[in-house]
């Protein structure tokens, strides 16, 4: 029991954080095809969830005051509008509902434990033809296990303490929904593989910055689940009609193999015809974000397009510096090593332990670690290896059922590389 309490409340390095804005990625990827998802001219208006919207002053291009970057010193602003949140003034829709849980799991290369620091509910009302997304913060308190002296009986422990039965529980009651449908887990190498999927090839890491800081805005991680719930929002309506045809089915499959789910492809599209039926990507009012536990608070409203998520992220950058709270980072050179020394290991094992090689490096392919690698032709050296060592692993233990779906993954990724 210690060992465990330890371990579910312990940090984890670089990925402190990270982790949130990863649900907001598989959900995106299973409706985005466009390699210029960033591209796109569209004006965001406030959500139909908002009582009063207040217009601010935008001082982006007004900065009086800049440093050698081209940073205001001067404040902190980078938001359009102010919304207040209200129960009362969400649509109410009904009829059949499809509830889609999107997890993202924090956990280090090769570990099986993972927090569920990123938590948002998709209900899909298909007849309708509207989208709900609920987001809800991490630290929602729920019965994770401990003792309430420790301070550790919050959802993101659930996941990890509990498992993924009880979790699914806990949101069900969390939100107030009879069942969940289906289930998307997945961490954060996966996760860089979803964003390139939508095109964010030139600023993955800056994205996944913004999305996922909570220290640069006064309403913390209230706010921060609220931008990952609008960054949904804003990529289903840019891009949903781009989902037809051959590109959006390579790109739906690829992101269905890269993460952990109970969905099919055939599930997906169903929800995506459902919804082109009744008229999705037409109308603003269809789609719209709220919090759980409800609260009644103000939140800034973001224009997640390429260029403010550029702009955003410079000036988090600058606030988290001038408050002192810059993080110590693990370089993509001190994990490149790591994922060597254990490929190194597995290789060594291979020739007489085949069953050595498939505990090595399961939750490795898993997490699909390789795509932490920035350099192409690097990345798919390591992929072809790892993947290499563990599908003739498989054979040789007789499980050649596990070693085909490694083979079918590489396939599909290399389809939907070829794709972009």
């Amino acid at each position: 029991m210690m060992i465990t309490t330890l371990r579910a409340a312990r940090t984890n390095g670089a990925f402190k954080h990270l982790l949130p804005l990863l649900p907001l990625c598989i959900i995106v990827a299973l409706f985005v095809i466009s390699c210029n998802t960033g591209n796109d001219d569209v004006s965001e208006v406030p959500p139909p969830d908002s009582v009063s919207t207040v217009t601010d002053s935008v001082a982006k291009k007004k900065s009086t005051k800049l440093n050698e970057e081209g940073i205001d010193t001067t404040t902190f602003h980078v938001s359009d509008t102010t919304i207040t949140l209200k129960n009362q003034d969400f649509p109410a829709v009904s009829g059949k509902v499809v509830n889609v849980m999107i997890t993202g799991v924090d956990s280090r290369l090769g570990d099986p434990m993972g927090h569920a620091d990123a938590n948002h509910l998709l209900r899909f009302w298909l007849d309708s033809g509207c989208v709900e997304i609920i987001s809800i913060p991490r630290d929602t308190y729920f019965d994770a296990g401990f003792e309430d002296s420790t301070g550790l009986n919050k959802l993101t422990n659930v996941r990890a303490n509990r498992g993924r039965t009880t979790y699914l529980k806990a949101i069900c009651e969390i939100v107030g929904v009879p069942k969940i449908d289906y289930y998307v887990e997945f961490g954060f190498s996966q996760a860089i593989g979803l964003l390139e999927l939508l095109g964010y090839k030139e600023n993955a890491s800056g994205t996944l910055r913004v999305l996922r800081s909570r220290q640069a805005y006064s309403a913390g991680d209230f706010q921060r689940v609220y931008n990952q719930g609008q960054f949904i929002r804003q990529a289903l309506l840019r891009n949903f009609e781009r989902t037809d045809g051959f590109l959006g089915e390579v790109a739906i499959r690829a992101a269905l193999m890269l993460v952990e789910t109970n969905m099919s492809y055939s599930d997906a599209d169903n929800i995506l015809t459902s919804l082109r039926n009744r008229g999705f990507g037409n109308d603003n009012a269809k789609v719209w974000v709220r919090l759980k536990p409800a609260v009644i608070s103000k939140m800034k409203v973001y224009d997640f397009d390429e260029e403010n998520v550029n702009e955003i992220n410079k000036q988090i950058s600058h606030k988290i510096h001038r408050l002192g709270l810059d993080s110590i980072k693990i370089t993509e050179e001190t994990y490149e090593k790591k994922l060597a020394k254990l490929l190194d290991r597995a290789s060594a094992d291979s020739a007489k332990s085949p069953a050595s090689v498939v505990r090595l490096l399961k939750r490795p392919y898993d997490q699909r670690a390789w795509l932490q690698i920035t350099d192409r032709d690097r990345r798919a050296q390591y992929r072809n290896r790892l993947c290499g060592l563990l599908s003739n692993a498989y054979s040789r233990v007789k499980n050649p059922a596990a070693a085909q779906k490694i083979l079918d993954y590489m396939k599909i990724e290399e389809q939907a590389s070829a794709a972009e």
